[in-house]
């Protein structure tokens, strides 16, 4: 079931033929407009904000049939003359992207603030800014950059931008002593750097003047910038179906009936593919080790293991042969403990015979590092104290917002071009 919703896209009455579950992003991407990225399922990331009737809203969260009758903005509408908006230019010049994948969100919702508040506070500018997630500038450089905009638009005459150095050479005083509160506060064990403006700094050709980011005007503007954005001529969609268990044997696989799905051009399993071993760290050249991935194996070993892989003509279509394809699983015993996987008599995670340089296979141990420094022993049996404890520690995610994705191709030459968001695609 399809629908037609027509809605104005830029100040141009469109018409979009999409289905009940498609958002507004899907279909505004549909459209070719590049600027609103997928953030999330549910919004919080602030990638996908468009101004909806003029207020700032995630494109992730309302459903493209719901739009029709209504106006909808994105970054796309400044770019009509060659010359960029005062908004885009004060982001440009004052370096406010570092990926830049929410810089058409915060373009845009510097737009609505300064519509609304010509002149708003530092506290206004990040409450605005405060519903785009942004990992990298920690949020200085846009906020000053929607001040200079601010400046620029109500005529406020504003300084070209120049950027500070930190001059640790020239100056290595401390800074001065705070006068005495109650008990003294030890000195600082090294010197402290000032903060100079750029113009005390020795006039040289390149250090000290500031550069455009190559590709600050690009994603200033919305044009396709990340791997999600290119879309090859022919392209083919590949989703994949994961393992809901920890630990499981694959006894079989039938995927007949995703094969038959229309518009279908291959089902990947363990059982059509070959098996090669490679490491996952792919890092570097030798891959390091250990070698103990396949593409598709007849075990896995998580929760979101790989099973199996769909190539489709459309999205639909490889979700559909996705959920199509029937899996017996043998469900095994599986480790959740580091300690315990080190214990004998736990399950075993690598115990096939072509995975290699693993430590310990019947420990579950990948790796071992000793190291020492001095003498550990003697100076813990002379300390005065010794406080022994156990410290467990989240793990790390870097958040990146832009999807884990890769596309390949082979060109004129019949060389494959691998273009991903990942710096580990394989």
């Amino acid at each position: 079931m399809t629908l037609d919703v027509t809605f104005e896209l830029n100040g141009v009455p469109v018409t979009a033929t999409v289905e009940p579950h498609h958002t507004l992003r899907e279909a505004l991407r549909r459209l070719g407009m590049f600027s609103v990225h997928y953030g999330s399922d549910s919004g919080e990331t602030g990638a996908a904000a468009v101004l909806y009737d003029g207020r700032l809203a995630s494109s992730d969260v309302i459903l493209a049939a719901s739009a029709d009758g209504h106006s909808v903005t994105t970054v796309e509408s400044l770019n009509v003359s060659p010359d960029l908006h005062p908004v885009q230019t004060a982001f440009v010049a004052v370096g406010a992207f570092q990926s830049g994948y929410s810089a058409g969100a915060m373009i845009l919702g510097t737009l609505a603030l300064l519509e609304e508040n010509p002149d708003p506070s530092e506290d206004e500018i990040r409450d605005m800014l405060s519903g785009i997630l942004d990992r990298e500038t920690a949020y200085v450089k846009p906020v000053e950059a929607v001040k200079r905009a601010a400046a620029v638009l109500r005529g406020t005459e504003t300084e070209p931008f120049a950027p500070l150095v930190i001059d640790s050479l020239t100056d290595g005083s401390r800074p001065p002593a705070e006068p005495p509160t109650g008990s003294p506060a030890p000195e600082a064990p090294h010197a402290v750097p000032r903060l100079v403006p750029s113009r005390e700094v020795p006039d040289m050709a390149v250090v000290g003047k500031p550069e455009v980011k190559v590709d600050a005007v690009r994603l200033a503007k919305g044009n396709p910038a990340f791997t999600d954005d290119i879309e090859p001529r022919g392209m083919l969609y590949a989703k994949v179906l994961r393992s809901p268990h920890a630990h499981a044997r694959i006894v079989s696989i039938d995927d007949s009936a995703a094969r038959a799905v229309p518009g279908v051009h291959a089902v990947l399993h363990h059982g059509n593919t070959p098996r090669v071993k490679y490491a996952s760290g792919g890092q570097s050249w030798p891959n390091p080790h250990p070698y103990d991935q396949v593409s598709f194996d007849d075990r896995v070993r998580h929760v979101g293991d790989r099973v199996a892989a769909v190539a489709a003509e459309t999205v639909e279509a490889a979700e559909e042969a996705v959920r199509l394809i029937e899996v017996t699983y043998d469900v095994l015993p599986a480790v959740f403990d580091e300690r315990f996987a080190m214990d004998p008599d736990a399950p075993k995670v690598h115990d096939e015979e072509d995975t290699t340089h693993i430590c310990d296979p019947q420990r579950n141990l990948v790796h071992h590092i000793a190291a020492k420094r001095g003498d550990v022993e003697g100076n813990l049996a002379a300390a005065p104290h010794v406080f022994e404890q156990t410290f467990r520690v989240h793990q790390v995610q870097q958040c990146p917002i832009e999807p884990h994705i890769s596309m390949a191709w082979l060109d004129s030459d019949e060389r494959m071009v691998v273009r991903t968001a990942t710096q580990v695609p394989f």
